[in-house]
């Protein structure tokens, strides 16, 4: 009836090419007619890894992930998302590319790059499908974390669950999707497609964030945010 794909903890361009090979693999599989995409209990995805970023980066990789994202969106097949932990950065423009994201109450949504002054450009133009402008801007600026209901009341995600639920109301919605004609679902998609220009915008975001992680003042504020996590981290180990 459907497949799970494990959306990778952090980006880069390893963890990336193994996903879309995977993703590519669950495409292909006619005997499962929906794709299920999965992450940890305690986290979804963190999103970019800030390491290779501030280590190893090549400009190569942002068009990676706009290739991936797109290719996520347009799936021939429904593309569902279960969220059992948060949902950081990078993270969020996953989840938001799936045509339904059914969420645990325990859940919890941020795009905290404001933090170390990156505008979360290729997120935004993925939620900007999903979440008024107002929403979105609130929880760019701030930086902070807001819990599944909020998310639901937002539109980030579609339905909550309560955890030991979850599993079942996935398997329930896959199962009405698993049902629809593929006509139905690519003539749909191909529809709303033409109500907002979801490749313009990603290109513009994908363009933003090469522009940014160019200069070197945001590799270095990202290399002080990575520190002060390092800091934070350990002085919470040591009580």
């Amino acid at each position: 009836m459907h497949e799970c794909v494990t959306v990778p903890m952090k980006f880069n361009p390893g963890t990336l090419a193994d996903f879309e090979s995977r993703f590519a693999s669950a495409q292909n599989n006619a005997e499962n007619k929906v794709i299920v995409l999965t992450g940890g209990a305690a986290c979804f995805s963190m999103g970019m890894d800030l390491v290779y970023i501030s280590t190893a980066y090549d400009a190569s990789f942002v068009s990676q992930f706009g290739n991936l994202l797109t290719m996520v969106r347009n799936s021939r097949k429904p593309v569902l998302a279960k969220v059992e932990g948060d949902v950081i950065a990078g993270g969020m423009a996953l989840l938001a590319v799936a045509d339904f994201i059914l969420s645990s109450e325990t859940a919890s949504f941020s795009l905290p790059e404001a933090s170390f002054g990156v505008t979360p450009a290729v997120a935004m133009s993925c939620l900007l499908e999903r979440v008024r402008p107002h929403h979105l801007k609130y929880l760019v600026w701030n930086s902070s974390v807001i819990a599944a209901k909020q998310a639901l009341d937002w539109g980030i995600v579609d339905h909550i669950s309560m955890p030991q639920e979850l599993d079942r109301d996935t398997q329930v919605l896959s199962r009405k999707l698993s049902r629809l004609s593929p006509s139905v679902i690519g003539e749909t998609k191909m529809l709303l497609a033409e109500r907002h220009s979801f490749e313009r915008a990603l290109k513009m975001g994908c363009q933003l964030l090469e522009n940014k992680l160019d200069d070197p003042q945001a590799i270095k504020k990202i290399r002080r945010y990575l520190e002060d996590i390092k800091l934070f981290n350990d002085e919470y180990a040591d009580d």
